[in-house]
């Protein structure tokens, strides 16, 4: 089920409804809120295919078993490997074995959810739950179940506990979430996914050059399609009384690759610190293990993605630029770089390795670089096509600026507005939240601003969607693929 659709709008309200009803009960009220949430997790995960729901109960039920039981290491081992073994057979089991079989909505994030109750559980860092509906609440939690951000159980559980009440803040912060959210992936991200699939899906007869605009737009197409998708289930999550966290915290603001990587998907990259780095001995061992542990950290990363090699090359490629720049930071610290320029360098290593990520395979990958490498020669071609075809028709062929991959110039114009719009925002917003940004603000600029939002949102939404359609025709999300 998409939260863009009406199909969702029906849900939420249909569920929010009863939900705040349950709180006013004298009596279970907690309980009452609790079954409710269940059920409106299985049903939230079903309505995608009642054939993933086996898996979803299968990885409720290990979780309590593991959690209660996983004693020893020995028993950590073999719940880990039962936990993946779904996980591992969608991803890389070989195709004919998993021929006419869909991937299951959102296994990656539930099956880490469900490892770290359980080595959370086996190190003491929380008591195992004996209630099993509060263990398959933690699992099939709807905001976050499809796409993260991936939960602690010893954030989330406590909260389970609590009687949530109609709050209004954390209703009016929950709807300015969803709506940011939402702006930034149907305003922003879809419109860029128009151009970056058209020249993609044609990388050997593009220009490097229409190439090159693909893959730094790329890189704010994931972004704003991945923390859009976060913001909104935050903003579900935030409306009921649930705080989740945050996923992402400015991350092409970032000085280094590192510290891209404290701000850009926090909750896996959290989660790969403290159950794939740490425990393999982080940066308490000796250099040589500290670059080994970095790049086994990454790819892992990498091949949770996916399992194409284009991924485990984007995985060991962050790894390396970890390595590199622990290295070099004595040296770098020496030459103090201005701010500004370690941002720029690091966007472009970023946007470098997210051409692999990308790209729909290897071999796509080195098309994709070897076009580019091309660009200095296009470039001195540039000029004696400008005398052939003029400027304008000169730029429209190189920059493969056709009527449908972006709307010509005026759509490209349009987008980098919006881009432009982005960047003022997240500077904007550096020191401070966007709500604390906003709550400061008068309110004739606040409501000029949700008005902004709102035209926009009511010019792209898909007005298609029905009922009957099941959201054939609804947006999907990048990371609804892992």
């Amino acid at each position: 089920m998409s939260f863009i659709s009406l199909t969702f709008s029906a849900f939420f309200l249909i569920f929010i409804s009863l939900y705040h009803l349950a709180s006013r009960l004298k009596k279970n009220a907690v309980f009452a809120q609790q079954i409710l949430l269940l059920l409106a997790g299985f049903v939230f995960y079903g309505f995608a295919d009642l054939h993933f729901l086996p898996f979803l109960l299968y990885v409720c039920a290990l979780s309590y078993i593991g959690g209660i039981f996983c004693k020893k290491r020995v028993l950590l081992v073999i719940f880990i490997l039962a936990d993946l073994a779904p996980l591992l057979f969608f991803k890389y089991a070989p195709n004919g074995w998993r021929a006419h079989i869909i991937f299951p909505l959102g296994l990656s994030f539930f099956t880490f959810q469900s490892i770290s109750y359980i080595a959370d559980c086996y190190t003491k860092k929380i008591e195992a739950e004996r209630n099993l509906l509060t263990v398959a609440q933690f699992i099939s939690f709807f905001p976050v179940i499809s796409s993260g951000p991936i939960q602690r159980a010893g954030n989330l559980i406590p909260q389970f506990k609590a009687v949530h009440h109609f709050d209004y803040d954390n209703a009016t912060d929950g709807m300015k979430l969803f709506a940011w959210g939402m702006f930034k992936k149907l305003c922003i991200a879809d419109r860029i996914a128009i151009y970056v699939n058209y020249v993609y899906g044609n990388a050997g007869e593009q220009y490097g050059l229409a190439l090159l605009l693909a893959t730094v737009l790329y890189s704010f197409q994931i972004y704003c399609d991945f923390s859009g998708y976060s913001d909104m289930a935050i903003g579900v999550a935030r409306y009921m009384g649930f705080n989740v966290g945050k996923n992402f915290d400015h991350p092409y603001l970032s000085q280094s690759v590192g510290d891209f990587w404290r701000r850009w998907h926090i909750s896996l990259s959290s989660w790969l610190r403290d159950y794939v780095y740490i425990p393999l001995g982080g940066s308490r061992v000796a250099l040589p293990r500290i670059y080994a542990n970095l790049f086994i950290t990454f790819l892992v990363s990498g091949i949770w993605h996916g399992s194409t090699w284009n991924f485990v090359i984007w995985g060991l490629l962050h790894g390396f630029y970890l390595c590199v720049g622990r290295t070099m930071k004595p040296v770098f610290e020496r030459m103090k770089i201005p701010s500004c320029l370690k941002v720029i360098f690091t966007f472009c290593l970023v946007t470098f390795a997210w051409i692999f990520f990308s790209a729909g395979s290897l071999p796509d990958s080195f098309i994709i670089l070897k076009k580019q490498s091309h660009i200095p020669n296009e470039l001195l071609h540039f000029s004696s096509m400008k005398n052939e075809i003029g400027i304008k028709e000169s730029l429209r062929t190189m920059f493969a600026l056709v009527h449908n991959s972006c709307g010509g110039f005026t759509g490209m114009a349009k987008t980098f507005v919006l881009l432009g719009a982005l960047f003022f925002s997240e500077i904007l917003t550096l020191q401070k939240s966007g709500l604390e940004f906003l709550r400061e603000k008068k309110t004739t600029v606040r409501w000029a601003i949700y008005l902004i939002c709102l035209l926009f949102l009511l010019k792209k939404l898909p007005l298609t969607l029905s009922f009957e359609t099941k959201e054939k025709y609804s947006t999907n999300f990048i990371y609804q693929n892992f």
